[in-house]
């Protein structure tokens, strides 16, 4: 009897171990006889198309935890969210899918280098950067799990944005290249001799790249003509936010907005913090947090201060709209939900670990990565 109840142990044991590992060598792949809806975040990080512009809502403002999951390694970029899924990139080489509602994991694709992008998934099509030694751009198809194409890109920065079949990019060798989406070949590409650390951003037939030596150029989006060459006289670190203006951040702590169409300056803010973040927008505001944990919400039109909110950590992470409400990350490990009208705190939510990356959204929940790779869900 004791024989068997040791065995009995052992069997179970090993049904435990044996589920466990097949769980977390589940391969992902999206089901052919289904087709997915357009994501409301279209664009790797809740970008639609490059911005952080306002988007629809139904969320209650409320940050109750719904589930939370785990993955391994260091997220690298931001979640997105495509085809209907949560995704996930980390150091470990590995992209995780996930249940929007619940969490369920789908499983997930090991990539042959480490993934530095994060990812930009338009349909059934995932677009992501290889860093070094593999040095690629990669397009993946989700449903049969196979390379469309790759194209040798040495270090690919920031997030990729992805306009009417055309992929925009940076490198840190001080290319910028327009690749067709479909086959990855090259539409066109200028070299500016500087590094665009956050990648491009789109507004209105112009893709803008911000780079570290100060500059932010515009380029035509169909022939890549040079349109807007402005230098800013400050490092810029993340990405432009393109809304009737182009709204620029510099870690000089100098916050800028720019004529869309001339790079003119239209009005200039100098904060005694550096700015790390790309700024948010709505109809008539723009919300920017900086190094002192500042959140600050400015007049569109002339960047007249509206109201503030003093975090008590660092700001790294942008801060997004959802509906009525503003809701950005600090250092201090707390995520926070705010009226965007009044600036008043609507609800926080505390972490175990930092937050670096924005928060993305589905319209009715939120969703945020820390650094230690617990994924949370919040809402009602």
């Amino acid at each position: 009897m004791e024989f068997l109840m040791k065995s009995n142990t052992i069997i179970a044991v090993v049904m435990i171990f044996l589920l466990i590992f097949l769980g977390c060598g589940k391969k992902f792949r999206l089901k052919r006889d289904i087709e997915y809806p357009r994501s409301i975040w279209p664009y790797s990080g809740g970008y639609d198309g490059g911005t952080f512009a306002s988007q629809k809502s139904d969320f209650s403002g409320n940050l109750n935890l719904k589930w939370r999951k785990r993955v391994s390694g260091i997220p690298i970029g931001p979640l997105s969210i495509g085809a209907g899924k949560l995704i996930v990139c980390t150091t470990t080489g590995r992209i995780y899918f996930f249940e929007l509602e619940n969490g369920r994991y789908l499983g997930k694709y090991k990539t042959k280098g480490n993934v530095q992008t994060g990812l930009t998934v338009v349909d059934s099509l995932a677009y992501f950067a290889m860093g070094p030694i593999k040095n690629r751009m990669v397009c993946l198809n989700l449903r049969n799990r196979k390379t469309l194409w790759l194209v040798k890109i040495k270090d690919v920065t920031g997030a990729p944005i992805i306009r009417l079949n055309r992929l925009y990019l940076a490198s840190a060798s001080g290319w910028v290249e327009c690749l067709n989406s479909l086959d990855g070949g090259i539409i066109w590409r200028d070299s500016v001799g500087a590094k665009s650390p956050a990648g491009p951003s789109f507004g209105e037939g112009i893709v803008y790249f911000p780079f570290d030596n100060g500059r932010l150029i515009g380029f035509e989006e169909l022939t890549g003509k040079m349109i807007i060459n402005v230098d800013l006289k400050q490092p810029l670190v993340s990405k432009v936010t393109v809304d009737g203006m182009i709204f620029v951040s510099g870690v000089a702590g100098t916050f800028s907005a720019l004529d869309k169409k001339t790079g003119k300056i239209i009005w200039e803010r100098s904060f005694e913090w550096p700015i790390w973040t790309s700024p948010a927008t709505d109809e008539n505001t723009v919300y920017v947090g900086d190094s002192g944990g500042l959140l600050r919400a400015l007049d569109k039109n002339n960047g007249r201060t509206l109201w503030t909110f003093q975090a008590d950590g660092v700001i790294l992470s942008a801060p997004i709209t959802v509906g009525k409400y503003l809701i950005f990350a600090s250092l201090d490990k707390y995520l926070y939900c705010l009226d965007k009208k009044s600036g008043l705190l609507n609800s926080k939510w505390k972490n175990d670990h930092e937050i670096r990356f924005p928060a993305i959204s589905d319209g009715e929940s939120v969703y945020v990565i820390s650094q230690d790779g617990l994924i949370s869900c919040l809402g009602d």
